[in-house]
């Protein structure tokens, strides 16, 4: 039986850069949905969860976050994501495109998606940048705040589209930040990290990355790292 490697990706900060977009969209929703007018400085986007970011957001206003209010929020969410995409050009970060048509292309890889995104803010941005044809499956925030959980979803994604007792020989993730490594480790993947987001390579070692490149512009190398040539 072919062995086969899962290789998961984090969106923001690994694949591309969405400049700002995705704070604006949450700021934009918050009035339309809820009508507070809030910057959300005090929020933490980087290595994030948007489950977890509306979590923070309704405690900082001492509400009440129920499961229609969530619901009603993150439809909001994806509209104001849609209509700011029009006007807010992605930036894909160096080799991606390139890394991810070699992925693709190898049998022995299942491609997936480990975000702090829901779903369809995910594929708004990857379809931004052109990649949304190369991830089927994926883990996102919709449900799960922690991305440990989110991994798990992902990896179970993958595991169903596998033939009956087929499992991964490997299985990587791919991100920008703690976060990213934390998961990976939780859920008995290895973690590549990249660093194109605001962590820098000395911070992302220290955090226990099995490894880091500065971007994943060198296919050879990231390959190698993954156990693929």
């Amino acid at each position: 039986m072919l062995l086969r490697v899962a290789v998961l990706f984090d969106i923001d900060g690994t694949l591309m850069d969405f400049h700002g977009a995705g704070r604006k969209s949450f700021v934009q929703a918050l009035e339309k949905v809820f009508g507070w007018r809030d910057e959300i400085n005090y929020i933490q986007f980087h290595g994030n969860t948007d489950l977890n970011v509306l979590r923070q957001i309704f405690a900082a206003h001492r509400a009440e976050l129920t499961a229609a209010k969530q619901r009603d929020f993150f439809a909001a969410l994806a509209t104001e994501l849609e209509l700011l995409a029009d006007g807010v050009p992605s930036t894909r970060h160096p080799g991606v495109a390139e890394l991810l048509t070699s992925l693709a292309a190898d049998q022995r890889v299942a491609l997936g998606i480990v975000t702090g995104n829901i779903e369809s803010t995910a594929h708004i941005k990857l379809h931004s940048a052109g990649l949304r044809h190369f991830f089927p499956h994926g883990g996102y925030s919709d449900e799960h705040a922690d991305r440990a959980d989110i991994a798990r979803q992902a990896l179970a994604r993958l595991r169903a589209a596998l033939p009956p007792g087929a499992d991964f020989s490997a299985v990587w993730i791919i991100g920008d930040t703690p976060f990213d490594i934390a998961a990976a480790h939780a859920v008995g993947a290895r973690c590549l990290a990249v660093a194109t987001g605001r962590p820098t390579a000395g911070e992302l070692h220290a955090a226990g990355a099995d490894c880091v490149f500065p971007t994943l512009a060198d296919t050879a190398a990231v390959l190698r790292a993954l156990g693929l040539i």
